[in-house]
């Protein structure tokens, strides 16, 4: 026999829901601006930006190659 499940849901109102919401909001706005403040390391493609590009690892085939 199988069972007949029912879900009830039930909203409830907290008196301090308004305050937790403020303090959850500030936190991430904090985090954020945490967040922003750490310096982005783009040090990497400072270094290599005049850098020779190659077209690919292997170098060019020679003239008999598919001989």
């Amino acid at each position: 026999m199988k069972r007949q499940w029912k879900i009830h849901r039930e909203v409830q109102e907290y008196s301090d829901g308004q305050s937790r919401w403020d303090r959850a909001y500030l936190l991430v706005l904090e985090i954020a601006q945490s967040v922003e403040a750490i310096p982005i390391q783009t040090s990497w493609e400072v270094q290599h930006a005049n850098s020779d590009l190659c077209a690919s690892l292997d170098s060019a085939p020679s003239p008999s190659s598919n001989d």
